[in-house]
């Protein structure tokens, strides 16, 4: 089987970590090959069987990005900090998950993601999937942002804000919740639009049917759009981002079938 490992060394276990990795996948005579933080495309991980990624959350969502779907399912090892989408935290877990990944005795958990487009008054743009959140926020200085926010084509809100989170289910336990947004079951068919800071009293998380498009007309300047936290882009007046569920999804490996709410009891208790 073909293997890829994403190893993020700027965490403290990682390295301990890979080397019990990297001689169970040996063991079962794994094609395996091992990338470096980012240092890495896409190209590279087509025709893997699985990925094993070992870091924190920011690893799977930048491996999840990088693949833009392709099915092939992602196990997650934690060697961060909180690793709400990883597996395994625990070295000792290895050798059973890499047993269960050449067996095929695990669980494929399809995550949805989001797509943003943006379009500019003269004819240029971008577009990229994410896993957790697509974010609007403010590039420097001080002084609110401005928007205008639209649900297929009919006027939502006008918004004055230190930036807007536009999150996948996923991405609910993430800056979302930090920004006050609520959390959602992986599985729920929405996503949640959560302002930051609102210059307003009724300014609160909307929770969104995926099968809506909004879309964002920027008002101001010294605006950023960020995926996941990556492939930053600066706004200007008049730019429009338009944000849809994704055809793609993201494969999580996981190794029994616990319940969300027993994941969030775990990952989230005394945080």
């Amino acid at each position: 089987m073909n293997a890829a490992v994403i190893i993020n060394r700027t965490k403290e276990e990682a390295e301990s970590y890979s080397g019990i990795l990297i001689r169970e996948l040996q063991k079962r005579g794994a094609a395996i090959r091992i990338f470096q933080n980012k240092d890495y495309v896409r190209e590279d991980l087509l025709g893997s069987d699985f990925i094993i990624t070992l870091g924190g959350d920011g690893t799977i969502l930048h491996t999840a990005g990088m693949l833009r779907g392709g099915g092939i399912p992602i196990l997650g090892i934690n060697t961060g900090h909180l690793g709400y989408l990883t597996e395994l935290s625990r070295r000792e877990q290895i050798p059973k998950a890499v047993k269960a990944l050449f067996s095929g005795k695990f669980y494929r958990d399809r995550r949805a993601m989001l797509f943003g487009e943006l379009s500019r008054e003269d004819g240029e743009g971008m577009g990229r999937l994410s896993l957790n959140e697509i974010l609007l926020s403010r590039s420097r200085g001080v002084g609110m942002l401005h928007f205008r926010i639209y649900c297929d084509g009919q006027m939502m809100y006008r918004y004055s804000a230190d930036g807007i989170i536009i999150a996948s289910p996923t991405g609910s336990t993430a800056y979302n919740l930090s920004a006050g947004g609520p959390i959602i079951s992986p599985t729920a068919p929405v996503y949640i639009m959560t302002p930051i800071c609102a210059h307003s009293m009724n300014a609160r998380a909307v929770v969104m049917d995926d099968q809506r498009e909004l879309e964002i007309l920027v008002e101001s300047e010294n605006q950023l759009l960020s995926f996941d936290g990556e492939d930053t882009t600066e706004l200007r007046p008049g730019d429009r981002i338009r944000i849809r569920k994704a055809r793609e999804e993201t494969v999580l490996v996981k190794l029994r079938e616990g319940s969300f709410l027993e994941i969030l009891r775990d990952k989230m208790a005394g945080v």
